[in-house]
C-alpha cells in the first residue's frame, strides 16, 4: 500500500504573483518513475499527485517554488519559471543505487529500454536473462544450442550483430571474456533470479566499463538489499526433456537498519531437446551490505559450475528433416566450465550534490572442452581445450549535481585480464601438449556532462581507452627458435553528444551522435584458435584491424497514462567492421575479415497500451537493412558489392497480451518472429536462414504465499530455425548444404514458488 505524504506549508506569500502553469515527470536517482509523488506549490494548498507514468502539471497561483516528496524519499523544493522540469529524487537509501548510475541512461537521448525486477519475475523460470530480453526490448533475437530456451548454450543478436560485440556488466562490472569478448550465460544458470532490474542500450550508447559497447550494452543490477524484505522463496520446476530445477533464496531484510543479505542457490538439469545437449549446472549467489548514514558497503558473489553436453554444430536440412533431434558430434564431446565473481563496493555520500562509488572485483572461469574423434581401431580419441581466466580490476565513478540543470559524472577503471589456453590428449589429460598465454591490460577514463535548460538538455560523454595484449606462442610446439612475446596496443577516444527536448507533459523527443572503436579479439588475430607455424607471421603482423562505428539515433517518447510508446531511427556507419562471411573455423564459430565500409539502418518501435485495466498489449518490431559496399570473398575469391551482412533480417517482431481478471490470476499469451537472413557473405539464395514465428502461452496463479506458473512453448508446433552456417560434413574441403540450429516443437514447463 502506497502512502502519499502531503506537506502544507502555511504560511501564505504576501506579494503579487503572476499566474503560471508547468509539467513535469517525477523520478528515482535511478531514472524509474515515481508514481503518486506529491507536488505541492510553497504556500499554498495547491497541488497535485504524478499519474502512472511519473508525470504531473499544475497552475501556480501565488509562487514560484513547489516542493515534490514522495514516501521513502527525500523531500525537495525547487524555484521553477514554467515549462517543462524533470525532478529527481534521491531515496533515502540512494547509497545503494549510485552503484549503477555510471553504466544507465536515465532521459538521455539514445536508445534503450528498460526491464524491471516485476517485469523478470511474472516471466523467469530459470532460462538464461537473453532469452527475457528477447520479448521485452526491440532488435534482439536469440538462439540456442540445445534447442531450448532454458539451458545449455544461448546467444543474442542485437541489431543483427553478434553478441561478442555487445558490453554486458553486473553493477558496472564487466562479464564479457576481454580476450574474446564472450559471454556465456551456460557458466551461470539461474542468475536472473538475482537480478534487481535489466537495461538495453541499443547503439554505443553511454560509456561502459569492459569492452567496447559496439552494437550495444546491456548491463544488470543485482537485488536491491534495502528494498528486499526479510523472508525467502523455494522454487520447483519441472518441465519436458526431462528438465528440472530447484532454487532456494533468502534475505535477512535490514537487521537494526544498518545490515542486510541476500543468498541464492540454484540446481537446474536438462536433457536438451537435441541429442546430447544436457546440462546439468548449480549456481551459488550471495549479496551483503552495510547501510551507513554517509557511506554504502556491499559485496557481491558468485560461484557457478555447468556441465553440458556439446551441440555447436549446425545440421543439414534434410538430416533434421529425418530426425530434429540429430546432433553430429560424439555423444562423449562435453565440457565442464565454472566462473566466479567477487566485487567489493564502496559509495559515499559527501553531500545531496557529490557523491563516489568505488570498486575492487576479482573473475575467473575455467574449464574442460573435449572433442572426440575415432581412433581407427573402433574406438575413440579425446582432445581437450580448457582454457582458465583471471581478472583483476578496480574502478571509481564520482558524480555531481550542483542544481536541477547540471549533472556532472566521471570515472576510471583498470583491469589485467589472463587467459591460459591448453591442448592435451586423453588418457594423458594432465600434461598439454600445447600452452599459450594471453594477457591484456587497460584503463579507461570517462567524463559525462548534462545542461538543462528549460524543456532543452544538452548532453556530452567522452571515454578514453588505452588497451594492451600480450601472446606468449608455444615456441617449443611450434618448432621454431624463441622469438618472444607479441604485443598489441590500441587507443580509443569515443564521443558521444545529444540533445533533449520535452515539448508538453508527455512527449520527448531526442538525437545523438556517438562513435566507439573496438579492438579484434584473439581469434581474429589469429585466424583461428591455435597459434601455431602457419598462422604466427599472421599474428605478429597487423593486418586485422580495429573496427569503428559512427552511430546516428534520433527518436520520440509518449508516456501517457495509457499508453507509452517509443519510436527510434538509427544509422550505424562501419569502418573496418569485424564481420564473419560464412566459413566455420571450428566449434562453430565463423571466421571474420574487416569489411572496409558497411552500413546498418532502420527504424524501432517498442510501446505498451493498456486497453483495460486488465488487458495490457506489449509490442516490439525493428526493420532494418544492411548493406556492405565491396568485400572480396575470401571462399570463392570474387569481388562482392552490395551485398547483406549475414544473419541480419529485415524484421525482427515480438507482441504478448496480457490480462488479469483477478488478483492473483494472469494469463499471457506472446508470440515473436523474424524475417529470412543469409547465413553466407555472397548471398546466395540456397543459404538463406528461413523466417519464422512461434508463439507461447503461460499463467500465473498466486494464492497467498505460492504461486504456481504453468507455460507452453510453440503453440503450433512449428519446426523453426534461429541459426545457422554452410556445412561440411564430412571435413572434405566442400560445402554440403545449408545447416541450421533446431528448436524444440511443443513443450511445457510449470514452476511452483512457495515464499516464507
Amino acid at each position: 500500500m502506497r502512502i502519499l505524504v502531503v506537506l502544507v506549508v502555511l504560511l501564505l506569500a504576501g506579494t503579487s504573483y503572476a499566474q503560471q502553469s508547468i509539467s513535469g515527470k517525477v523520478v528515482s536517482s535511478t531514472g524509474e518513475a515515481l508514481v503518486g509523488a506529491t507536488v505541492l506549490e510553497v504556500g499554498t494548498d495547491n497541488g497535485t499527485i504524478t499519474d502512472g507514468t511519473g508525470s504531473f502539471q499544475l497552475d501556480l497561483v501565488s509562487s514560484d517554488r513547489i516542493v515534490v516528496s514522495y514516501l521513502g524519499y527525500e523531500s525537495i523544493t525547487r524555484q521553477v519559471t514554467g515549462g517543462f522540469i524533470k525532478i529527481h529524487l534521491e531515496s533515502n537509501y540512494s547509497l545503494e543505487e549510485v552503484i549503477i548510475e555510471s553504466v544507465r541512461a536515465t532521459d538521455d537521448p539514445i536508445a534503450y529500454s528498460n526491464v524491471s525486477r516485476k517485469e523478470i519475475k511474472e516471466a523467469y523460470n530459470g532460462e538464461q536473462p537473453i532469452f527475457i530480453l528477447e520479448e521485452a526490448t526491440p532488435s534482439i533475437y536469440t538462439y540456442s544450442e540445445s534447442g531450448t530456451r532454458l539451458a545449455n548454450y544461448g546467444n543474442l543478436r542485437l541489431r543483427g550483430i553478434d553478441q561478442q560485440r555487445i558490453n554486458m556488466t553486473l553493477n558496472g562490472i564487466p562479464l564479457n571474456d576481454m580476450v574474446d569478448h564472450g559471454v556465456f550465460f551456460s557458466n551461470f544458470t539461474d542468475i536472473g533470479n538475482s537480478i534487481e532490474s535489466m537495461q538495453v542500450q541499443r547503439g554505443v550508447g553511454t560509456s561502459t566499463n569492459g569492452v567496447a559497447s559496439y552494437a550495444g550494452s546491456i548491463n544488470f543490477e543485482s537485488i536491491n538489499l534495502r528494498n528486499n524484505p526479510a523472508g525467502g522463496s523455494v522454487e520447483v520446476g519441472l518441465g519436458s526433456f526431462n528438465s528440472r530445477r530447484f532454487n532456494a533464496s533468502a534475505s535477512t531484510g535490514m537487521v537494526n537498519d544498518k545490515w542486510a543479505a541476500y543468498t541464492s542457490f540454484s540446481r537446474l538439469y536438462s536433457d536438451g531437446f537435441r541429442d546430447n545437449t544436457f546440462t546439468d549446472a548449480y549456481s551459488f549467489f550471495l549479496s551483503v551490505g552495510y547501510f551507513g548514514e554517509k557511506d554504502f558497503i556491499k559485496i557481491n558473489a558468485f560461484d557457478a559450475n555447468s556441465k553440458n553436453g556439446l551441440g555447436y554444430g549446425p545440421v543439414l536440412e534434410a538430416d533434421l528433416l529425418n530426425d530434429p533431434t540429430t546432433n553430429y558430434l560424439n555423444e562423449n564431446d562435453e565440457d565442464d566450465f565454472g566462473q566466479q565473481l567477487i566485487q567489493l563496493q564502496h559509495t559515499h555520500l559527501f553531500s545531496d550534490e557529490l557523491s563516489i562509488t568505488s570498486s575492487i572485483y576479482y573473475g575467473s572461469a575455467g574449464g574442460d572442452f573435449l572433442y572426440t574423434y575415432p581412433d581407427g581401431d573402433g574406438g575413440f580419441d579425446q582432445i581437450n581445450y580448457p582454457l582458465y581466466n583471471d581478472h583483476y580490476g578496480v574502478m571509481s565513478n564520482a558524480f555531481f549535481t550542483p542544481n536541477e540543470a547540471l549533472e556532472f559524472s566521471a570515472g576510471v577503471h583498470a583491469y589485467t585480464f589472463k587467459r591460459v589456453n591448453e591442448e592435451s590428449t586423453g588418457p594423458d589429460f594432465a600434461n598439454p601438449y600445447y600452452r599459450d598465454e594471453t594477457v591484456k591490460d587497460e584503463i579507461s577514463a570517462f567524463a559525462k556532462a548534462k545542461v538543462s535548460f528549460g524543456d532543452l538538455s544538452l548532453f556530452g560523454d567522452i571515454q578514453v581507452r588505452s588497451t594492451n595484449m600480450t601472446l606468449a606462442p608455444d615456441y617449443g610446439f611450434i618448432g621454431v627458435a624463441q622469438q618472444g612475446d607479441i604485443a598489441k596496443h590500441w587507443t580509443f577516444i569515443n564521443p558521444k553528444i545529444g540533445v533533449n527536448y520535452h515539448w508538453d507533459l508527455k512527449w520527448e523527443a531526442y538525437a545523438s551522435f556517438g562513435r566507439t572503436g573496438r579492438e579484434p579479439t584473439r581469434v581474429d588475430i589469429l585466424g583461428g584458435f591455435q597459434l601455431n607455424a602457419s598462422n604466427l607471421d599472421l599474428a605478429r603482423s597487423d593486418a586485422f584491424e580495429p573496427e569503428f562505428v559512427n552511430d546516428l539515433e534520433t527518436g520520440f517518447r509518449y508516456t501517457g497514462q495509457m499508453l507509452a510508446l517509443n519510436i527510434n531511427y538509427f544509422y550505424m556507419d562501419f569502418e573496418n567492421e569485424i564481420a564473419p562471411y560464412g566459413e566455420v573455423i571450428a566449434f562453430g564459430v565463423q571466421k571474420r575479415t574487416n569489411i572496409k565500409d558497411s552500413y546498418r539502418t532502420g527504424v524501432e518501435l517498442d510501446g505498451t497500451y493498456h486497453l483495460t485495466e486488465q488487458l495490457k498489449l506489449t509490442s516490439s518490431i525493428t526493420y532494418m537493412t544492411s548493406q556492405i559496399k565491396q568485400l572480396e570473398d575470401e571462399t570463392s575469391g570474387e569481388t562482392l558489392t552490395d551485398v547483406s551482412a549475414i544473419l541480419t533480417p529485415e524484421w525482427t517482431y515480438s507482441a504478448s497480451l496480457a490480462y488479469k481478471p483477478v488478483d492473483g490470476l494472469g494469463f499471457t499469451f506472446s508470440g515473436r518472429g523474424i524475417s529470412e537472413s543469409y547465413m553466407d557473405i555472397s548471398n546466395d539464395e540456397a543459404y538463406v536462414l528461413p523466417a519464422y514465428f512461434v508463439t507461447a502461452f503461460r499463467v500465473n496463479y498466486t494464492y497467498k504465499v505460492a504461486t504456481l506458473s504453468l507455460e507452453a512453448n510453440n503453440l503450433f508446433d512449428d519446426a523453426y530455425y534461429t541459426n545457422g552456417s554452410p556445412v561440411d560434413v564430412d571435413f572434405d574441403g566442400a560445402i554440403d548444404g545449408p545447416g541450421y540450429y533446431i528448436n524444440a516443437g511443443r513443450n511445457y514447463y510449470a514452476t511452483l514458488k512457495v515464499k516464507f
